[in-house]
């Protein structure tokens, strides 16, 4: 084997990004940048194997040749990746372009391949020489032009005061990462045109590209942790639901009308499921306030306050589930005056949400107490 690659670490990349994309196709997903860096990865996997098979670091070697025709063909989708992130792109026409180059880089990659071989078989000596740079032209051309590309791109996210701090981490590795696969396409070309630096320049691409390829899927990845995240009902918005779930279901069970019905419902994600959940936990305590029994505790019935220690979320949580109670029981409201408002007052969501998961944390043990 002629790789500079060691053995082990070409298979654990290789396996690697082979991982991510199964998971990638097992998620599904069929939007055009879903379509896109699905074939990426199989482009990548597939020159990684190639190289695998390579027996010279010299473009005479056969799979070298489609090799780099891999990569021509990695870096047109990663061009379109970067043609699709675009405000004014449609999603339809980039893919129609992708599958137009996609066919050119295959023609000339197999048109190269099939004549260098069809002349060996022939017994005649051919200097791939020309062959060689033509083909690195094109690979050099599309990985620089895909480089320059999403580095416009990104050096626009990176403008934005809007954009997050792991974006212009993302945006950052990305620029790095094509810019070495850039500079290791602009070394080789040198080396089949003046044969400067004597040294395989093959070798040197494909070191560059196996990181490259390890650096994007890894960027890829973090999609899909995310998703896995989401679908394993780990993050923030769904643990905060279960939560919330024992207050939501004891309070609407007192006041059902105000849980939306199930057609009307705006969305099924996990944000949409926690805006919903605390918009109707709210509506119930409304409905509920004129239930509540009076506070020992206050001097004022109407004054609006937030409680300051868990006896005071206790002692409203104590109320609260006197209120469902005589509620769900049909039982008349708690006096013929104004009802006492609530404590857990607040002028922005993530306030109120947070005074809500208080009670919620309260709220068992409060319900226990009064069984």
């Amino acid at each position: 084997m002629s790789s500079p690659i060691p053995a082990v670490v070409a298979w654990a990349v290789i396996g690697y990004v082979t991982v991510l994309l199964s998971v990638r196709i097992w998620l599904g997903g069929g939007t055009v940048m879903d379509r896109l860096v699905n074939h990426t990865g199989l482009w990548s996997i597939a020159t990684l194997l190639i190289y695998r098979c390579a027996s010279t670091p010299t473009i005479d070697d056969p799979a070298n040749q489609l090799a780099l025709g891999c990569i021509f063909l990695t870096a047109t989708y990663q061009y379109s990746i970067g043609r699709l992130t675009r405000a004014d792109s449609e999603p339809d026409t980039v893919w129609r372009h992708q599958c137009n180059a996609a066919r050119l880089a295959l023609a000339a990659t197999a048109s190269i391949v099939l004549a260098t071989a069809s002349a060996r078989y022939s017994g005649r000596s051919v200097d791939l020489r020309l062959a060689g740079v033509a083909l690195g032209i094109g690979c050099a051309f599309a990985v620089t032009y895909n480089t320059f590309v999403l580095t416009r791109r990104c050096l626009g996210a990176l403008r934005d005061v809007d954009t997050p701090r792991a974006a212009r981490i993302v945006c950052i590795v990305l620029i790095g990462s094509n810019a070495v696969i850039s500079g290791a396409h602009a070394l080789w070309l040198c080396q089949l045109a003046t044969g400067w630096p004597n040294c395989p320049q093959l070798s040197l691409v494909q070191a560059a590209f196996t990181l490259w390829v390890a650096i994007n899927a890894t960027l890829h990845a973090m999609p899909l942790v995310a998703e896995l995240v989401l679908r394993a009902g780990m993050d923030r918005a769904t643990r905060t639901c279960r939560r919330l779930l024992p207050l939501w279901r004891d309070l609407t069970a007192a006041v059902p009308e105000v849980v939306m019905p199930v057609d009307a419902r705006p969305g099924s994600d996990p944000a949409t499921r926690l805006l919903r959940m605390t918009v109707e936990i709210r509506d119930a305590m409304l409905h509920l306030g004129a239930y509540l029994p009076a506070d020992n505790n206050e001097t004022q019935r109407n004054t609006v306050r937030e409680p300051e220690s868990d006896g005071g979320i206790t002692d409203y949580a104590h109320r609260l589930i006197r209120a469902a109670q005589a509620r769900k029981a049909g039982l008349p409201p708690a006096g013929t005056g104004t009802p006492p408002q609530s404590p857990l007052v607040a002028h922005d969501f993530d306030a109120e949400l947070a005074h809500l998961i208080e009670l919620a944390r309260v709220w068992p043990q409060a319900k226990a107490a009064m069984e």
